[in-house]
């Protein structure tokens, strides 16, 4: 009899102090972070029949809570908290595991701009898909890589497209250049769109700048296939309303000129692009001039001298929504769709044969299909390099290099000229200086060239049963068989938690229940230690008989 009580109250004994240990190390990592407090779950040993008093206490099992942590603000932004389900997903530096998982999000970042947790395991996530992605729309990849945070800014990259978001003035004039150097070859002589005024628009250099002003003037920072830097200079001219005599409508839909007519009433513009930068001397000139779609080298005018300027004419309805570009014929290797061209307000020059088209005419311009396009051949003044600008057009030769513009966000209301917004995709070589990170987990790197740009997205793991992963240290855990298979996600889609950017869970140890549950403990451990002495005493009091 007084074996079994010494064995009962010994298993007391040992399930007190494995639960002792437990509340010792929730207490000793009450501040770790990430750290998920433990506890020790009791269960009575029994054999035999009913009336049995039972063969003691045994820890069944030590089972950690997974509740929400304490998130703490720490103003570091490399610093994440996942407010909700699921874990950051490691690398696993060792190699024994495919990836390993935590709740700890103090990161930092390594040597070679990786973003990893102190301990160096490189953090998972999605990364950008440059092919996919656009300034306004980014795609990220779906599989698992290790966030480089350095690597889309080692290599600069040329300017290849643009988005202009502009609304010109509705109720701006007919410009006219008010020298009046045209007088004399046609009634409309000094418009900005007649015959001399056209030849300064397309080749400055040779021709003379147009001497009328602008009606609105946008320049943007555009860069080279070396990252170099010129200004791209865009002049906006009103040209003239054109009245409605259209009578019919082609197959396609568009209205048909009758008797050299224009289709439809419209208000067009002429766009002029340029490219500008500094010589030597610091004074400017222009350092891009048009490609030739044929040769691959710069486009001649009539006289033989290079095109600076590249000329668009837009135009817009009678709601003041953007209709389409046109383009002088010459511009577009084989000419155009003629039957869609709606004729121009006042005379138009040839840029190739100085040939003078009178208005109104459908031969003078083409209309663009899809979104017109900047094809320059850029010169650097500073190191003699000739790079080119834009992105190679795939299967052309000599390969061409252009810049898509898109103007369908282009609007001709009356009041005001209005700048929402003009984007460009080039950028120069640059450093990591910040980050920035969103509920959604998605990081936005900011560069010393100016880029901010999200370029991954953080990955979440979940388990179905988290108590079953395998426990390595340092609040991290591995996949086993029990725990099942890897859930991964995004923040905030699925049932996972949304990432707090500078902030840190903390410990979940609730300090005031664990002291109470060890005072609770001590009493049992003594208690079952009490046992053992009272037994002896029965035992001794025997062995006197």
């Amino acid at each position: 009899m007084g074996a079994s009580f010494d064995l009962n109250a010994l298993s007391g004994i040992n399930a007190a102090s494995t639960g002792l240990g437990v509340i010792s190390n929730n207490l000793a990592n009450a501040q770790s972070v990430g750290f998920k407090g433990s506890r020790a779950e009791f269960a009575d040993m029994f054999s035999g029949a009913q009336n049995s008093a039972g063969n003691g206490a045994r820890v069944a099992a030590i089972t950690q809570d997974f509740s929400q942590g304490t998130i703490n603000g720490t103003g570091r932004e490399l610093d994440m908290a996942i407010d909700g389900e699921g874990f950051f997903v490691l690398e696993d530096r060792t190699g024994k595991y495919d990836n390993v998982y935590t709740r700890n999000g103090s990161f930092k970042l390594d040597k070679e701009g990786y973003l990893t947790t102190q301990e160096g395991n490189r953090v998972q996530g999605y990364l950008l898909d440059q092919n996919q992605s656009t300034d306004t729309n980014p795609v990220f990849s779906t599989g698992l890589s290790s966030i480089d945070l350095d690597e889309l800014n080692k290599q600069p990259k040329a300017t290849s497209e643009m988005v202009y978001d502009i609304n010109l003035d509705g109720e701006e004039t007919h410009n006219v250049d008010p020298a009046g150097t045209n007088t004399g070859l046609a009634a409309d002589d000094d418009s900005v769109g007649s015959t001399l005024n056209l030849q300064s628009l397309i080749a400055p250099e040779s021709n003379g700048e147009y001497q009328g002003s602008n009606d609105y003037f946008y320049p943007m920072t555009i860069h080279d296939s070396l990252g170099g830097e010129h200004t791209l200079n865009v002049n906006f001219f009103k040209r003239d309303v054109v009245p409605d005599t259209a009578s019919s409508i082609d197959s396609d839909g568009v209205p048909v000129a009758t008797s050299g007519n224009p289709a439809v009433k419209y208000t067009s513009w002429l766009v002029q692009y340029n490219i500008t930068g500094a010589d030597a001397q610091g004074n400017t000139v222009y350092t891009g001039h048009v490609a030739d779609p044929t040769t691959g080298g710069a486009l001649l005018d009539g006289g033989g001298n290079k095109a600076a300027g590249q000329l668009y004419e837009i135009r817009f309805d009678t709601n003041g929504n953007y209709l389409g570009a046109y383009q002088p014929v010459d511009y577009q290797a084989g000419g155009g769709d003629l039957a869609a061209v709606a004729g121009t307000p006042d005379s138009y020059v040839d840029p190739l044969t100085g040939t003078v088209v009178t208005a109104p005419s459908e031969t003078g311009w083409t209309r663009v299909s899809g979104n017109p396009t900047l094809n320059f051949i850029v010169d650097n003044p500073m190191t003699g390099a000739t790079d080119p600008l834009g992105g190679a057009v795939p299967g052309t030769t000599p390969a061409q290099f252009q810049i898509d513009l898109d103007l369908t966000s282009m609007t001709q209301f009356a009041g005001s000229y209005n700048q929402r917004g003009t984007t460009q995709n080039g950028y120069a070589i640059g450093d990591l200086v910040g980050l920035t990170t969103g509920l959604d987990g998605v990081i936005e790197a900011r560069y010393s060239n100016g880029r901010s740009v999200p370029v991954a997205q953080l990955a979440i793991a979940n388990f179905s049963d988290k108590n079953a992963m395998e426990k390595l240290g340092g609040q991290t855990y591995a996949e086993s068989f029990s725990s099942g298979p890897v859930q991964l996600g995004r923040p905030q889609s699925n049932g996972m938690g949304s990432i707090n950017a500078g902030s840190l869970e903390y410990s979940n140890v609730d300090v005031a229940a664990e002291l109470v549950n060890m005072i609770q403990t001590q009493r049992t451990y003594q208690a079952s230690a009490q046992v053992i002495s009272t037994s002896q005493t029965l035992t001794q009091t025997i062995l006197n008989l």
